[in-house]
């Protein structure tokens, strides 16, 4: 057999799992939570149209910009680049391009009307996604929401410094431009009842989040903030710590997030206890940097014990206990080794509790709600393809899931728009699914003969790495002075432009052929010419199999089906 191209598609997909004609792909697409499609994405911006880049990412994500800016990019943990030089700025790419493509952005439009209704509980951005897509296949689509806001967590909660308002209300409005209503300030079992909402609309999804704050079941506990509660005031109000002393017990992003926001809110020293080793903690590296820069104190390797209160209830330290190792079970209760004679004491005014979320189903519960809907060990809802165990209720996000990255959210409320879909068309649960993007900017759905899983390219499969010039990474511009970097200001500038162009040239494209013409070049029988956008094999019966193309491939493009044949 010849040789076997993975050529990159140029349809527009939202959902791809026929893969038709691409068997290869690259880690970075792999690790992607929402499959986006990063290579197509970084070659639009190679070649100066960031609107394309944009268009191919909304494809997928209604998000990029905020996704582009919180996601702590399992991408670029997994580029092959990195074992070459550095790893691509994926995250910072797709930033510039939800950015700087916004105004030349071409819009997605609506199928016909289906006249099927669904309801969406919670606005974050499982539901929101959900929303989207549901809108985007015809369906009308109502969003109730209990906040006086849109947006979950990344309006909400996520500071300014990380998340600027005004890029998750820009992309909100998107999904309200296709005719989804929101109505904020309404909570489903208090001011509507989950029974009604069911009655009233074909299907609905469940997409709450994880809204109940987790607190350890330390003493003195009731005198911390709970961690989100406190993003949230400190979103509002901007309340000045200015001479406290701050403690947050927790080592993940939103304890970073807590210890950032109390810096800038003038607190005299902020510390974090954690029972994660200082390299294990669950944010990227560079926020272990940003917390050393910023005199954060991390106090990692203890697990708080107590929050120590004096008169009058005041808080006045915190002790922890030095841990040798951690887990967590099932249920989700986490049982520690401790080491003797460990003890931790940092003095303290104000606590804040950063040790996880639960979901919050309490309008399941009661009269109105649906109390025989199953629920995993961890009380999330069970679902089997976003499907919960009551006819025409799904489920997505964290309130399924348990926590996860904003990334898996949107990805899983764009699953459940098509599994509802296929729902209310009587079709068959977790059948493969082709979605694409046509020329006039609506959906169109195919159904493939099975779901493909493409080969993921490894570095050591890239023989000829040379003909990719080495090349420092480009990084986003960061604020410089100090004053300013320790104000609400957006800490990360973003790629500028030639820089942007310049980073996205980086990308090995692996397992996606760029018709770059190295195969045709090395083929010592001549049976391959330059082809459509990627060569073709003129004389298969000719072929040596000697594996030159293989060998020059600069992308790990080509594979072989065995056995093989010749006919000399």
């Amino acid at each position: 057999m010849p040789p076997v191209f993975s050529k990159e598609t140029r349809k527009v997909y939202v959902r791809n799992d026929g893969r038709a004609g691409q068997g290869r792909t690259s880690p970075c697409e792999n690790r992607c939570p929402l499959g986006n499609p990063i290579q197509k994405m970084e070659r639009a911006v190679a070649e100066g149209d960031p609107s394309l880049a944009l268009y191919l990412l909304r494809a997928c994500n209604p998000f990029p910009g905020v996704t582009g800016r919180v996601c702590p990019h399992p991408c670029e943990e997994a580029c092959n680049r990195g074992q070459y030089d550095e790893a691509i700025s994926i995250r910072a790419l797709e930033r510039f391009a939800a950015d700087a493509g916004a105004a030349g952005l071409k819009r997605l439009s609506p199928l016909p009307p289906s006249g099927r209704r669904i309801a969406v509980v919670g606005s974050g951005p499982a539901g929101l996604s959900c929303a989207w897509f549901s809108a985007l296949l015809g369906h009308e689509v109502t969003v109730f929401e209990a906040a006086p806001v849109a947006g979950g967590v990344p309006r909400q909660s996520i500071p300014d410094f990380r998340l600027p308002k005004d890029v998750a209300d820009r992309e909100l409005g998107h999904i309200l431009d296709l005719g989804v209503r929101v109505l904020t300030n309404t909570e489903v079992g208090r001011d509507v009842s989950l029974r009604e909402i069911m009655e009233r609309h074909d299907a609905c999804l469940l997409a709450v989040g994880s809204r109940r704050e987790r607190m350890l079941s330390i003493p003195g506990i009731g005198h911390a903030l709970p961690a989100v509660s406190f993003l949230r005031e400190a979103n509002l109000s901007r309340r000045s710590l200015a001479g406290k002393r701050v403690v947050i017990l927790g080592g993940g992003g939103v304890a970073f997030d807590c210890a950032f926001t109390a810096r800038r809110l003038g607190a005299e020293s902020v510390s974090l206890i954690c029972p994660e080793t200082r390299d294990a903690v669950r944010v990227p590296r560079a926020e272990v940097e940003q917390a050393d820069d910023e005199g954060v104190v991390l106090h990692a390797g203890y697990l708080a014990a107590a929050v120590e209160c004096g008169e009058g209830n005041v808080v006045r330290a915190v002790t922890a206990d030095a841990v040798s190792s951690f887990s967590f079970d099932e249920a989700g209760t986490l049982r520690a080794e401790f080491v003797p004679g460990g003890r931790l004491r940092v003095e303290a005014d104000v606590v804040i509790c950063a040790s996880g979320l639960l979901p919050d189903l309490s309008l399941l519960e009661g009269e109105g709600g649906l109390p025989g809907v199953e629920r995993t060990p961890r009380g999330c809802v069970k679902t089997l393809h976003s499907a919960a165990s009551l006819p025409g209720l799904f489920a997505a996000g964290e309130c399924a899931s348990g926590p996860s990255l904003v990334a898996s959210a949107i990805a899983g409320g764009r699953a459940a728009a098509f599994d509802i879909h296929a729902w209310l068309n009587g079709e068959e649960a977790g059948r493969p699914l082709d979605v694409r993007v046509d020329e006039e900017g609506r959906l169109a759905l195919e159904r493939p003969e099975a779901k493909a899983v493409p080969h993921e390219v490894e570095f050591g499969e890239i023989v000829n790495i040379v003909h990719h010039a080495k090349a420092p990474r480009n990084r986003s511009a960061a604020l410089a002075s100090r004053g300013a970097w320790l104000a609400f200001e957006e800490l990360d500038g973003g790629l500028a432009p030639e820089a942007a162009r310049a980073e996205a040239e980086r990308c090995l494209h692996c397992g996606h052929c760029q018709a770059c013409g190295e195969c045709v070049a090395s083929c010592p029988g001549l049976i391959l010419k330059a082809g459509d956008g990627a060569p073709e094999v003129a004389y298969p019966d000719e072929c040596w199999h000697c594996g030159c193309c293989r060998l020059a491939c600069p992308g790990a493009c080509i594979s072989f089906r065995f056995p093989l044949h010749t006919f000399l």
